[in-house]
C-alpha cells in the first residue's frame, strides 16, 4: 500500500494478529492435515508479518514473502523474537522467481493470502503456482474483499476524508474513476494505487472462475455481511451474510464486505457454503 493505515503501526500489526487469531486460524484448522507444531505455513504478501505472528506462537513454522523490501526489513525487526526461535522467515520475494518456485513446490500444509488478491495482475498464474506450493492435504486460504462491496475499491485510504466515505464510488468507469480522484486531489501513490485496485479487481464470481481454471477445489466458502476483521477497525460486530441475501448473487455481490475461501488441489465433499 502507498502509506500505513494507523499512525499506530505496530497497533495495526497487533489487531492484524488478533483477527487471524480469532477468524483465520479457527476457519481452517478443522481442516488441516496435521496439527500447527507439525505445520508449515506460507503468507504471501505478508507485509510486516502481523497475520503470522499467531501462527508462530501456536509452534507453526512460518515463511512470508512480499516484494515490498522496505516492508520486510521493519517485519525482520519486529518479528526479531520470533526469527530467532526459527519459527518465522519474512522474504523479499517474487512467487514466479524459478529459485523460489523450485524450493516452495510441495512445501507448505497452509498458504494464507488475506486481503492480497486484489492486488495481483497475474491472477490466474498465480493461483496456479500456490496450488504447486502445497503439500499433500495442504489448503490455500484467500480472505478479500469483494470488488462490489461499498469500499471494494478501497477508496477508504484516500486522503480525503469525503472521498474515503463514498460507497460504490470505485464502481465508476475507470476514465470517471480517475477523473474523480483527480477533481479530490489525491496524491500521486494513493491515484496510483486505487486504480491498480480498479484495474486488478477481484469479484465473487470472478475468483470462482479463476479457482477452478487453476483445478483448486472449495473446501469451505464464507461470506460475510460485516468483515471480521471491522471489530478492530471500527468497533462493529462480525456478521454473516444473510441466507436470503446470498442466496441471490448479483445482489449478494454489492453487501458482502469480506469473502472468507479454503481450497485444496484435490476434490473434496460438497463445500460448506
Amino acid at each position: 500500500m502507498p502509506y500505513d493505515f494507523h499512525s499506530d503501526h505496530e497497533g495495526y500489526l497487533a489487531f492484524l494478529a488478533e483477527n487471524a487469531r480469532k477468524s483465520i486460524m479457527p476457519f481452517v484448522q478443522p481442516h488441516l492435515p496435521c496439527p500447527w507444531s507439525d505445520c508449515r505455513v506460507l503468507e504471501l504478501g505478508c507485509g510486516e508479518g502481523g497475520n503470522l505472528m499467531p501462527f508462530a506462537e501456536a509452534g507453526a513454522y512460518c515463511v512470508g514473502i512480499d516484494l515490498n523490501e522496505k516492508k520486510i526489513r521493519e517485519g525482520q525487526r519486529i518479528m526479531s523474537a520470533y526469527i530467532d526461535q526459527g519459527r518465522m522467515e519474512l522474504r523479499a520475494e517474487d512467487i514466479f522467481n524459478p529459485a523460489i518456485a523450485a524450493e516452495f513446490t510441495g512445501r507448505f500444509h497452509l498458504i494464507v493470502l488475506k486481503d492480497v488478491i486484489e492486488h495481483i495482475p497475474r491472477k490466474q498464474e498465480a493461483l496456479r503456482q500456490m496450488r504447486r506450493f502445497l503439500a499433500e492435504g495442504g489448503l490455500l486460504f484467500i480472505g478479500w474483499p469483494p470488488w462490489r462491496m461499498p469500499f471494494g475499491g478501497h477508496q477508504q485510504i484516500a486522503r480525503s476524508s469525503l472521498l474515503g466515505r463514498l460507497p460504490w464510488v470505485h464502481l465508476l468507469p475507470r476514465s470517471l474513476y480517475a477523473a474523480v480522484l483527480r477533481a479530490f486531489q489525491e496524491p500521486k501513490e494513493v491515484y496510483d494505487e486505487l486504480l491498480e485496485i480498479h484495474d486488478y479487481r477481484v469479484g465473487i464470481r470472478s475468483l470462482n472462475r479463476w479457482v477452478a481454471e487453476a483445478e483448486l477445489h472449495p473446501v469451505v466458502r464464507r461470506y460475510y455481511l460485516i468483515n471480521p476483521i471491522y471489530s478492530y477497525k471500527f468497533g462493529l460486530k462480525e456478521r454473516l451474510q444473510w441466507p436470503w441475501l446470498q442466496a441471490i448473487p448479483w445482489l449478494r455481490d454489492f453487501f458482502t464486505t469480506s469473502g472468507y475461501y479454503l481450497l485444496s488441489a484435490h476434490p473434496s465433499a460438497e463445500p460448506t457454503p
